[in-house]
């Protein structure tokens, strides 16, 4: 483990840790969002929250450090014990979300391969989405297709068509396995581009959930990502000249961003990785974003391989998932939906 993701598991530990918890909920006030256009008098239409989980190979080590596909890749628990471990905490709540699926876990074998399919039949039945995720670089079932390893996640390091190969053989994947055609997509890491808003679009795609505004990492690496120039909370229709304006408007792809928050110089995810603060985060939004004419949608973002350990009992993560869910249906406007759901709410 490297010396910083060392230091992320520690802050991690301490900030979920009573003490911890305690600091943080001290801090709260500190949450709020930039550039959120404040709420108007009027009547106010839902609040959608729209939990997303990538689902990958991978899972959590006991003391909380990740183990990535990027590094285990054949380390299918995150697929069927962490789809399992989700599965049953949304429907205890009947809480619908969106399952953005690598198709790495199309690459297993056996009696492996068994467990991914049954869990991932089970998110159909009980009318969870499944949608699409790429992650060029660690998945084993698409290079397989492609017959050519791929060194990049990030869609930066790829051309268009290039591109157009990941998104078609990855569609044909989903239909030869799962039997489903998907209208919703994430990239890894978040690491789309202006080609890939154009494939997606030619691809059919109708809702994109890449975007973090104000957020941008892994700069000099493959797994190079950069919404820092965005700073839209409201939805928009994806741009095929430039993918970080969102003036556009001239795809036919509605981008339903990652909600980002604000705290003590940092800019954050809505993830349950920062506890307390998530439900800070849904409660600023929740008071003040714009919703006289359309529904708000507060979209949340989690890893199935964070809601196993190896072992495949349940992690920190679904617990303080569990937390926020029942925090939100305190509120009688909100309601949980899918991408497909929200979008149609929306569009």
């Amino acid at each position: 483990m490297t010396l910083f993701n060392l230091l992320k598991v520690r802050l991690y530990n301490f900030f979920t840790s009573p003490i911890g918890r305690y600091i943080l909920r001290s801090l709260v006030h500190f949450v709020y969002v930039k550039t959120l256009e404040k709420y108007k008098k009027g009547k106010k239409k839902k609040f959608i929250v729209a939990l997303t989980i990538d689902t990958e190979s991978g899972y959590t080590n006991k003391d909380n450090s990740r183990v990535w596909q990027a590094s285990r890749p054949d380390a299918y628990i995150g697929y069927y014990k962490g789809i399992e471990n989700w599965r049953k905490l949304l429907n205890k709540y009947n809480a619908k979300a969106t399952f953005f699926l690598c198709t790495n876990g199309f690459s297993a074998k056996g009696n492996d391969y068994n467990k991914v399919i049954s869990q991932l039949k089970l998110l159909s039945k009980e009318n969870h989405e499944i949608g699409l995720h790429t992650h060029p670089d660690s998945d084993l079932a698409l290079q397989k297709c492609l017959k050519k390893k791929c060194n990049a996640t990030s869609a930066r390091f790829y051309n268009k068509g290039e591109i157009k190969k990941i998104i078609l053989e990855s569609q044909k994947l989903m239909r030869k396995h799962i039997g489903q055609k998907v209208s919703s997509f994430r990239w890894g890491n978040w690491a789309l581009d202006t080609n890939a808003v154009k494939v997606l679009n030619e691809a059919g795609i109708k809702v994109d959930s890449s975007a973090t505004p104000g957020i941008k990492g892994h700069i000099h690496g493959t797994m190079h990502y950069d919404w820092s120039k965005v700073n839209e909370r409201y939805p928009w229709r994806l741009s095929l000249k430039n993918y970080q304006n969102t003036i556009h408007n001239n795809s036919k792809i509605m981008e339903l961003p990652i909600a980002t928050f604000n705290f003590m110089g940092l800019t954050l995810r809505a993830d349950p990785v920062y506890s307390v603060l998530l439900k800070a985060a849904f409660d600023y939004y929740y008071k003040n974003a714009e919703r006289s004419d359309k529904p708000f949608v507060f979209v949340v973002i989690s890893h199935s391989i964070e809601g196993t350990h190896n072992d495949g009992t349940v992690t920190r993560v679904i617990k303080d998932t569990e937390d926020f869910i029942k925090h939100a249906k305190k509120f009688d406007d909100v309601e949980f939906m899918t991408m497909k759901e929200a979008y149609n709410k929306v569009k």
